[in-house]
Formats: structure tokens, sequence, C-alpha cells
């Protein structure tokens, strides 16, 4: 399972995500949803998923994008949006 997988399985679980801005620590809220085999692909990728949430943390207080993966997304949702109003 890739981290978009597991990122995707968290979403899918109804479960939120926070990680500690000083120590690699990753706490996931409500534990009573997570199965075993959420939490041990969130513990094979703990280093990524933490990685990706700070991004976007620093992203949302300053604005500036962080990562490649970041500006794809942005690319992604512009798109999108002009597709609905019909842009070319």
């Amino acid at each position: 399972m890739s981290v978009g997988d597991v990122l995707f399985a968290i979403s899918e679980a109804g479960l939120t995500l926070a990680a500690s801005e000083t120590r690699d620590t990753l706490k996931v809220y409500p534990a009573a949803n997570i199965t075993p085999e959420l939490a041990e692909a969130i513990r094979e990728h703990k280093a990524k998923i933490i990685r990706i949430l700070r991004e976007d943390e620093e992203m949302r207080r300053t604005g500036i994008i962080q990562s490649e993966r970041q500006v794809f997304e942005k690319a992604s949702e512009f798109f999108a949006a002009n597709e609905k109003r019909g842009a070319p």
C-alpha cells in the first residue's frame, strides 16, 4: 500500500491525523475506527505521513507551497474548477 493509499484509507475511515510540531509522533482520532491493517500501514508510512502533514500545515500558515505534491494538488483543483465553469 502506498502512502497515498494509506491517506485515502484514513479519510475513508473518518479518521483525523495530527503530527507533533517538534517530535516524530502521530496521533490518529478516533482510535476506535483504526483497523489492525490500517494501523500497520500507518506505522509503515509514519515518517512520510508526518512530513506531508507538516508541509500542509506550513502551506496553510504561510501560503507558500512547500512541495511538488502541493503544486500538483493546486493544479488539479484549478483545472477541475475551470472544467465546472466550462472554461477551455
